[in-house]
């Protein structure tokens, strides 16, 4: 990927990258002895990132690391998400930025027992994070995940399979009532998110180091202006003569 396309990141899509320490170790190892010239990001969960293990995953390479926290309010954090607190989410951001690393914090809205306050809890918390980026999906329960036996209980779920993408609200809790009530707080948050004056500098502070990305942007705008308008006019199909 390196050689042949140019590839200088990839992202390693595993919720259980980190699992199994000695193959992490020899994994690190040959990425600190060979290197690609290639960085990556991957996952981690909350309290099993040691400083060891974060000094490995810097030598091999490694940017940034993600959280899978969920939410804020430690009611909800105790059913969704078990044997995580909030001072171990915090101790562990502290960690990985410690090591010199970046920090990603992954965040669902929506949940079943969500309510308004939940939702500004979580909005709360993810701000005093000091996080690198961040990730709020809506939520989606999908058949056989454990929730989706209680689900219908908690509120009131829509199940068009073409929506169910964590990009669109298909199931609203009982608390919440309604979808544009949850639109509206999604939009409000993630826009304080990234309209933060302490994230937009720090954002600012790096763009020299994605100088690569940026001038691939550029010199592949023409082609990305027109898929975007491919997507936004599809070419229709020619009748038959």
């Amino acid at each position: 990927m390196r050689t042949r396309f140019g590839i200088r990141h990839l992202n390693i899509y595993d919720d259980l990258f980190t699992l199994r320490r000695d193959r992490i170790a020899r994994l690190c190892d040959l990425l600190a002895s060979r290197p690609l010239g290639m960085q990556f990001n991957c996952a981690a969960r909350v309290g099993h990132t040691d400083d060891e293990l974060l000094e490995m995953l810097k030598a091999a390479g490694c940017l940034m690391v993600s959280l899978g926290i969920e939410t804020g309010d430690p009611d909800l954090l105790e059913v969704h998400k078990p044997g995580v607190y909030l001072d171990a989410v915090k101790d562990t951001v502290r960690r990985i930025q410690a090591a010199g690393l970046r920090a990603k914090g992954l965040f669902m809205m929506g949940l079943p027992g969500e309510s308004v306050e939940s939702i500004r809890k979580t909005s709360d918390f993810v701000m005093s994070l000091g996080l690198d980026d961040m990730n709020m999906a809506k939520f989606t329960p999908f058949h056989g995940a454990p929730v989706w036996k209680t689900i219908a209980d908690h509120g009131a779920l829509e199940e068009d399979w073409r929506k169910m993408n964590c990009l669109n609200f298909v199931f609203v809790p009982s608390e919440i009532g309604s979808r544009q009530v949850l639109d509206r707080l999604y939009n409000e948050h993630v826009k304080r998110f990234y309209s933060d004056p302490y994230w937009r500098k720090k954002f600012s502070r790096r763009l020299w180091q994605h100088r690569h990305s940026l001038w691939r942007m550029a010199r592949h705008l023409p082609d990305m202006l027109s898929a975007m308008r491919s997507f936004e006019n599809p070419p229709r199909k020619k009748s038959p003569a």
